[in-house]
Order: structure tokens, then C-alpha cells, then sequence
């Protein structure tokens, strides 16, 4: 089996028969595999390669001055390696699909830089500060001195931001529902991008020890940039890992990975695929990725009924309750990084949603 890739290109037409071809490519990977090469995205070539570059230039920085920002009770800043371990069992089409606590013997071999959303979330009377007090609001961290660096992730950060929404109109068209009943929920989305270093894991890689654990993601949609080293692995419906390497399109463009996550399948009742995927260094050399998480706001409700008919009929009861996906992230992140969060001040009193 092979990753599917889906053309962008009829995306830009603005014609529903253009749509629908866009339509059909995604509904192929995202029931079959769970995730997908996208080409002829718009995004600028000279984007990517600078934040790219960035990328290395924050993870060469003295540890001492990386953890001059470290990770904060708003979940943004700087996670050095092997800070945390992956816990949360994997599932696919509410299937279980990863043993998370048999497979995984070791903290993930990375390490990170994290921003969020630079909007805040809540009432429009309350104060920025008072908004810090709600749940992952709060203000991100830049390392000092480097000016061109937030320069580079701010400005690929916005690329994607626009490119997301055009992905999510996709999902909506392929859920049959009109997305202008939910655009509100995706003015002010919840957005986290995270620059990923992998070093070089030994020879021979000791079992159960990855870059990356095994796991689903969490959110909605996931857009990944990675470098040429390899190492990251997806898991197919028929148990086998398959590579996802980079990807170049014939007119030389970079390609990227979407994957949909836990709450977009748990949408539309396990219709869509939230698929395993992990990351092993094998290569001898340090691996660098992007991983850009769009989710709609917090306080968006979950709710399959909401989607119509198409993932779950009339008189049938979803697989799962309504809930937010204020309350779905906070539970998954909690338990994977429960240990993390004994070590950051304030976590315990922030987690009003």
C-alpha cells in the first residue's frame, strides 16, 4: 500500500466539479489510509526553505539559552529531549490499533519548539491577561536575539493558516454539510505548530525507543513539512509500517503530509481514519520536521449528529458522546504529559476552558 496524493490544482478554479475531483482524492485517503501527499498547495518555496532553515538555527542554540524558554503552563516554548512519554492507547475506526504501553519503553528522542494560536479565546469584555486563565491561552516565547527567526515561523505559520482553511472546506464538502454553518468556529482557530530535531538514534535501535512513539494525533487536521532524512512511518489498516519519506512534485515544489486526528475521526464516527504513525532516526544524521495542528476553537462542540447523515444515519446513535474539543484535547494531552507538567509552574491553576 502507498500513501495517496491529492492535487490541489482544481482547488484554485472555484467550480464545484473542480471540488468534487479534490473531494473524491480526499475521501479515498482518508477512508482507506489516513493520510496523504498534497501538491500544487500554493505555499512559496522560499517560505519553507527559510523556515528551514530557522529550524536548525534554533535547535544548534546552547541548551542553556533553548531553555531560557522553556515549555510554560500555556504550552508554548521550548521542550528539550526526552521530556515526555507517549501513553495514550492508538485507535482507528474506534478499533484498537497500538498497544501504546507494550510498544513504548522510553521518552521520545526529540526535542521542540512550540507556538500556538496568537488570538485568545473568550468573552470579548475579559482583559488579555484574564484570558491566560482559560485553557492553553496564553502567550508564546521567542528566543532572544534572533529576530529573523520568528520573522520565518510567523510567516510560514499565516501560509498554513490559509491553507487549512481550504483543506477543512474539503472535509465539509466530503462530510456533504456546508461549511459556512461552522465557519465561525474556524476564525479564531486553535493552531499549534511544532519544529521537531530528531538526532540520530544508535545502531541497532534499541526496541521500544523511538523519535516519535506511536500515536494518533489528537485535533483535527495535521500538515507536515519534513526534511530528506526519513524515518517517519505509517501504520496501514492491515498492521504493516510503510516509510512516508519527503516528497517533490514534478514542477520541484515541496510536498506535504496531511493526516486527520482523533477528534476528526471521532466527527465522523470512525468513518475517517486517524491513523499510527511514528518516527524512527535510523539515518545517522539529525532529522528536522514541521508539524502544523489546525483544530477548530475550544469550546466547538463535537457532535457527529451535527455533520448530518452522511457519517451516521437518522436514528442511529454515534459511536461517541458530544463533547468539546477543549475537553477532548485537554484530556489526551494531560495524560501523555502528565509527568512533564509536575515540572511547570501554574499548570494546575490554568485549565479554566
Amino acid at each position: 500500500m502507498t500513501i495517496p496524493i491529492i492535487d490541489l490544482s482544481p482547488l484554485w478554479d472555484s467550480s464545484s466539479a473542480s471540488l468534487s475531483k479534490v473531494t473524491e482524492e480526499f475521501l479515498y485517503a482518508f477512508q482507506e489510509i489516513g493520510f496523504a501527499y498534497i501538491i500544487n498547495h500554493r505555499i512559496p518555496e522560499s517560505i519553507i526553505t527559510e523556515v528551514f532553515a530557522q529550524h536548525r538555527r534554533f535547535h544548534a542554540l546552547p541548551l542553556d539559552e533553548k531553555n531560557k524558554i522553556r515549555l510554560n503552563q500555556w504550552h508554548r516554548g521550548y521542550l528539550p529531549l526526552a521530556s515526555y512519554q507517549v501513553k495514550s492507547e492508538s485507535t482507528s475506526k474506534g478499533v484498537l490499533v497500538e498497544d501504546t504501553k507494550a510498544a513504548v519503553k522510553a521518552p521520545n528522542q526529540s526535542e521542540s519548539f512550540i507556538i500556538n494560536h496568537e488570538h485568545f479565546e473568550g468573552p470579548a469584555d475579559l482583559k488579555e491577561e484574564e484570558l491566560y486563565n482559560r485553557y492553553l491561552q496564553g502567550p508564546n516565547q521567542w528566543p532572544q536575539g534572533i529576530p529573523e527567526f520568528r520573522e520565518a515561523v510567523l510567516a510560514y505559520y499565516h501560509q498554513l493558516e490559509r491553507l487549512a482553511l481550504e483543506l477543512t472546506k474539503v472535509f465539509f464538502a466530503a462530510s456533504e454539510t456546508d461549511f459556512n454553518r461552522f465557519a465561525s468556529h474556524f476564525q479564531r482557530p486553535s493552531i499549534g505548530l511544532r519544529m521537531l530535531h530528531y538526532p540520530p538514534q544508535p545502531s541497532p535501535v534499541p526496541e521500544g525507543v523511538f523519535g516519535s512513539a506511536p500515536h494518533c494525533d489528537h485535533g483535527f487536521m495535521t500538515i507536515l513539512a519534513q526534511d530528506d532524512v526519513g524515518g517517519l512511518e505509517v501504520k496501514t489498516s492491515h498492521g504493516e509500517w510503510i516509510p512516508a519519506p519527503t516528497m517533490r512534485s514534478s514542477n520541484g515544489e515541496t510536498a506535504f503530509l496531511i493526516n486527520l486526528g482523533d477528534s476528526a475521526s471521532k466527527w465522523t464516527n470512525d468513518c475517517l481514519r486517524a491513523t499510527p504513525h511514528r518516527v524512527i532516526n535510523r539515518s545517522g544524521r539529525d532529522r528536522y520536521s514541521i508539524v502544523f495542528f489546525w483544530d477548530p476553537q475550544l469550546d466547538f462542540p463535537i457532535d457527529t449528529h451535527d455533520l448530518g447523515t452522511r457519517w451516521c444515519p437518522v436514528g442511529k446513535k454515534p459511536n461517541y458522546e458530544p463533547q468539546t474539543y477543549g475537553q477532548h484535547l485537554r484530556n489526551l494531552l494531560s495524560h501523555n504529559y502528565s509527568e512533564l507538567y509536575k515540572t511547570i509552574d501554574g499548570t494546575e491553576t490554568n485549565n479554566n476552558s
